[in-house]
């Protein structure tokens, strides 16, 4: 067998992203086949795809970031809405009250007025009637004696 068939057989090859963890975490070297076997091309690509791939993550990560404020700022925006409508809601209501309140206090008025009223029409009848009385027997008196030249 030839010497890198031997050494491929002895040691399988460690995938790309393996070899850039192990030249990152200082592995152990007997694990690993001799520094003449290795692919250094494949272990520069490993680390451009890991880097790729960690940029991608970034961006993601940026744009759920920038998402995420989004969601918040429109959230913001609908409860300051809302709190707006209720305001709204609570001055109406307040106006309704008072004017509801006003209305009590001219119908207690009328009520009133209305009674003062009935009070003096039953006053009025009782001294027509008590005229009425009055003039019969006043003035029968004198319908019923002839007169005089």
């Amino acid at each position: 067998m030839s010497s890198p068939a031997r050494a491929t057989a002895e040691f399988p090859e460690p995938a790309p992203v393996d070899r850039v963890v192990a030249l990152f975490s200082g592995a152990d070297d007997t694990a690993t086949p001799a520094a003449e076997d290795e692919d250094w091309s494949a272990s520069l690509l490993a680390v451009r795809g890991v880097a790729a791939r960690v940029r991608e993550m970034q961006k993601r990560a940026r744009d759920s970031v920038r998402e995420a404020q989004r969601a918040v700022r429109e959230a913001d925006a609908t409860a300051r809405a809302a709190e707006d409508r209720a305001r709204h809601a609570e001055a109406t209501m307040r106006e309704a009250v008072t004017r509801a309140e006003r209305a009590e206090e001219q119908v207690r008025l009328a009520t009133e007025r209305a009674d003062r009223a009935e009070a003096r029409a039953t006053e009025a009848h009782m001294w027509l009637r008590r005229m009425h009385e009055c003039m019969v027997s006043e003035f029968g008196a004198l319908a019923g004696e002839p007169t005089r030249p």
